[in-house]
């Protein structure tokens, strides 16, 4: 188990947002930390279409967080992506990775949620979907629709879900 009275976390991306969400859960899963922004690259696609790749872009982003901080006790990494799950479906998800100086490296994955047909008609098309995603807004006003609009525009779900699994695993190694 490892204890540490305040944590020095790299994060690594530069994301106002994703710091938040990160605030978010450290604050609900009572740890301090400091945490320090790094803009590091993914090594990976702009929007990655697989399960593996997004996992490699959270791992890459994690490494160069840790290497490019002043001395962090370690790093996280988050990546969204999509992953087919059936014909003509992607799924929405998140993977975050930890990791530190002693070699430990430990990513783990959101639930995913298949995205409706407007999202899914964009994917078909090979289309950026974060230039589409405040249209499916404007489509209905529904409180579901824009509930579903906003979780994927934010990815606030999947991203925060991410990086608790990922703690949990982190800060509590061989007990779960």
């Amino acid at each position: 188990m490892i204890v540490m009275e305040k944590m020095k976390l790299a994060l690594g991306t530069a994301s106002e947002q994703k710091r938040r969400y990160l605030e978010e859960v450290l604050a609900e899963m009572g740890i301090e930390a400091d945490i320090f922004p790094v803009a590091v690259e993914s090594g990976i696609s702009e929007q990655p279409m697989t399960s593996d790749e997004t996992k490699q872009g959270s791992v890459n982003r994690a490494a160069a967080a840790l290497a490019a901080a002043d001395q962090p006790d370690c790093a996280l990494g988050i990546e969204v992506g999509y992953h087919p799950v059936e014909e003509d479906k992607y799924e929405i998800f998140c993977w975050a990775t930890v990791t530190d100086h002693s070699g430990s490296c430990i990513s783990q994955r959101s639930h995913g949620f298949i995205m409706p047909e407007f999202h899914q008609e964009k994917m078909r098309q090979g289309l950026n979907l974060g230039d589409h995603v405040k249209e499916y807004f404007k489509m209905d006003a529904d409180p579901v629709v824009q509930y579903v609009a906003e979780m994927i525009r934010g990815r606030k779900p999947f991203i925060t879900n991410a990086i608790k699994y990922a703690l949990i695993f982190y800060l509590r190694k061989g007990e779960y």
